[in-house]
């Protein structure tokens, strides 16, 4: 049974820009159309639709694209989060065309050494089965000829010059990682030989939002525009880590932006200042954030919007919260009342049945010739 609805599975124009930005309440997952370059993801997640678990990513090309199924140009991977590669084996393994590249973020992290612990049998039975697929499939794709890249500070996903695109005439296109800068990598080592364990101990804990210090941003400039993808990438607490680590670069290009896809769902520790002032350099770009809801961490809270709204010309939610207000929906007389003298205010995070998303097409002049938010997204 179709997920989309027909009148979204109009293809875009070749000479047409698409960024098409999933983020049901839980993971993150881009699609995007380039010009004379084809069809791209970065990251992925899976989402549940009544009694089946889909990736996004995935049903969307299937529905779209038949019956040609072009490769995809690049596959990428920004870093080891859940909410990001959950569902990439799939779409390497499922998507019917095959993949040119396959990119992930630079450098083997703490999730890669519990891994290996496991397989030597020092740490337990702890295994990431989700990331040793999204691994294992990666390596079968470069056995099939898809070509493997890791990403670090200015690493280039591809770069042609002088290429010709009906409608608007020769340009550069280049799409290249801004992100992870090599102190950035080097305190992510660092953090994994802390978080090695002695022999026959557990590994030592970490926050586990310590994998953002590697998160790739994307950067991609074609024609007239250009597109920043943030990732989960966050301020950064040294100059040269997180975006500010990005700015301080002297080989980064400018940041002035068409479009930003918001770092970090949108959280305040992932908004710098200096980068939206760079991004708005040009214009008020279109500023889209994959909201976060997991056990008491919800984002963005309604300051991070009102913040995004005064730099940005509108902003896009891929999945705005539904607090349901009727706990007695829910639950029974007695657990309610329990409930609400052990807290003032309860609210219940209602999903969502639809696979909400954003979707956003230009022309390389900078024209928007598409600008949707499929509920339940949304532009404020």
């Amino acid at each position: 049974m179709p997920l989309f609805l027909e009148k979204l599975l109009r293809p875009p124009n070749k000479n047409e820009v698409e960024i098409s930005v999933f983020g049901p309440g839980y993971g993150e997952s881009i699609v995007l159309h380039i010009p004379e370059i084809g069809w791209g993801v970065v990251d992925s997640c899976i989402t549940r639709i009544g009694n089946t678990y889909v990736v996004p990513a995935l049903n969307y090309l299937l529905e779209l694209l038949p019956p040609t199924f072009p490769r995809l140009a690049f596959v990428v991977l920004t870093h080891p989060h859940k909410d990001h590669y959950e569902g990439i084996e799939k779409v390497l393994r499922q998507y019917p065309g095959g993949t040119e590249r396959v990119c992930r973020y630079d450098g083997d992290g703490i999730r890669e050494l519990k891994l290996y612990l496991t397989q030597q049998r020092v740490a337990g039975n702890y295994v990431l089965r989700g990331l040793v697929d999204v691994f294992k499939a990666m390596e079968e794709a470069v056995k099939s000829g898809t070509q493997f890249r890791r990403l670090g500070e200015m690493a280039l996903v591809f770069d042609l010059k002088n290429v010709s695109v009906e409608g608007y005439g020769k340009t550069d296109i280049r799409m290249m990682a801004l992100s992870p800068s090599a102190t950035s990598s080097q305190k992510y080592v660092e953090m994994l030989f802390k978080a090695f364990p002695q022999n026959g101990k557990p590994i030592f804990p970490i926050n586990d939002e310590a994998h953002n210090l590697i998160s790739v941003a994307l950067l991609l400039d074609i024609g007239d525009i250009q597109v920043i993808l943030g990732s989960d990438v966050e301020n950064g607490l040294q100059a040269n880590t997180g975006w500010n680590g990005i700015i301080s670069n002297k080989d980064c290009p400018e940041l002035w932006a068409n479009l930003v896809k918001v770092s970090h769902h949108g959280s305040e520790n992932g908004f710098n200042p200096l980068a939206w002032e760079q991004h708005c350099r040009k214009m008020r770009p279109l500023a889209i954030v994959t909201s976060f809801r997991q056990g008491k961490t919800i984002l963005p809270k309604n300051e991070d919007i009102q913040n995004l709204k005064k730099v940005s010309h509108k902003v896009g939610l891929t999945s705005p919260l539904r607090l349901e207000k009727n706990l007695y929906k829910y639950y029974p007389r007695d657990v309610v009342s329990s409930l609400l003298n052990r807290a003032r205010y309860v609210r219940i995070v209602e999903p969502t049945e639809k696979i909400g998303f954003i979707r956003t097409r230009f022309l390389l002049d900078g024209t928007i010739t598409e600008s949707r938010a499929e509920a339940p997204s949304c532009w404020y």
